[in-house]
């Protein structure tokens, strides 16, 4: 016998195949498995969570249109880390203008309150998990493979939620797609760190979230690139810790791993020149250190999926609101170093208004 063959598994059954751990893939893990239906998991990575495991630090942003909680499962969640003592999570206001209210939190207690969710709705988690070759059986998948570090299972799901961040799943199973805008181009990507023993008082004693007068000098002197003419730094959900998501990688193509590989070793080298150029440059961050260095960039935008209904920017500037809306917002929209573009970040929709996500961009 060879002890080093590969068993053959047994194929996986489930009424949900939720594919990709992110902040979408929770929910519907969370909801779907609520509702009785046999659920399963498949997050590529260690952790789920999504940008918040790739950007530790990062706030929660949306859900305050016109400064009420859009409610759900965000909401829970954040009651869940909010219950604690101390608490783990709070509200405060972006320091950006166009943008509401943001919920901060810890990242850690975040991640396990997450896994309790998720356990206590019977979803079976897989992680380090990666779900490939669907197979058709006309219009609707059969099966997938599970792979994992002990080689690939069959999963046969009765319905499989396209969870990821690129829709890889949905592309290969026939679902139309575009990618980036109408030339091609994406957004760029961004590798995000959190300072910690960086005294709130002295860091944005001048109240500008984006560091402008320092940025520039530091471009001048040849020690930040030149897309750092402006840093935005925020204050992390624990004192004196600043979050930065400022480094900006331009012409990613975020389906491709080699390019992301590349774009994240570019990110650190600029992550480090910018943690020197703070704390030789900047009031507050003398003492200051780097920690949870993003493990790859966060990738902002990449195959745009046809769904039954595809919101237009005419639909939002109007504040249109579906009858099968599933999620209110009034953010505004990003458009981020795109190309030889500039980031901005333009209201969407008249203060005090806002507008719906349909369910039928998600069929």
């Amino acid at each position: 016998m060879n002890r080093d063959a590969i068993p053959v598994r047994p194929d996986i059954r489930c009424d949900v195949l939720v594919v990709g751990g992110g902040a979408a893939g929770f929910g519907a893990a969370v909801a779907a498995g609520r509702a009785g239906l046999q659920t399963v998991l498949a997050e590529a990575g260690p952790k789920i969570g999504g940008v918040m495991s790739f950007c530790p630090g990062m706030p929660w942003g949306g859900g305050y249109p016109c400064g009420e909680i859009i409610g759900g499962l965000i909401a829970e969640l954040t009651d869940r880390l909010a219950a604690q003592s101390p608490p783990a999570a709070e509200t405060r206001p972006c320091a950006l203008a166009n943008f509401g209210p943001e919920i901060v939190y810890d990242p850690d207690l975040a991640q396990i309150a997450m896994f309790e969710m998720l356990e206590e709705a019977g979803v079976r988690i897989h992680l380090n998990t990666t779900v490939t070759a669907p197979r058709m059986a006309g219009a609707r998948i059969e099966s997938l493979r599970l792979n994992d570090r002990h080689g690939a299972a069959v999963v046969r799901p009765a319905i499989v939620l396209d969870c990821s961040g690129d829709g890889d799943i949905s592309a290969q199973a026939g679902v139309p797609y575009e990618v980036g805008d109408a030339s091609g181009r994406m957004m760029g990507v961004t590798l995000s760190f959190l300072l910690v023993n960086a005294p709130w008082d002295t860091v944005f004693a001048e109240g500008d979230p984006y560091f402008t007068r320092h940025a520039e000098r530091g471009v001048a002197a040849g020690r930040l690139h030149p897309d750092l003419s402006r840093i935005y730094l925020m204050k992390g959900f624990h004192r004196d810790t600043v979050f930065c998501n400022s480094v900006v990688i331009r012409g990613v193509d975020g389906t491709q791993p080699a390019e992301i590989a590349r774009a994240t070793q570019e990110g650190r080298k600029r992550c480090r020149a910018l943690v020197a150029f703070l704390r030789d440059e900047v009031p507050g961050f003398a003492n200051a250190w780097m920690t949870n260095l993003g493990p790859t960039v966060g990738v902002r935008e990449t195959r745009k999926l046809h769904g039954q209904h595809r919101l237009t920017g005419a639909e939002v500037r109007a504040a249109k609101r579906f009858a099968d809306g599933i999620v209110a917002c009034a953010n505004p929209i990003d458009d981020v170093m795109r190309g030889d573009g500039a980031m901005t970040h333009d209201a969407a929709v008249a203060e005090a208004t806002w507008y719906t996500l349909p369910f039928q961009t998600t069929l």
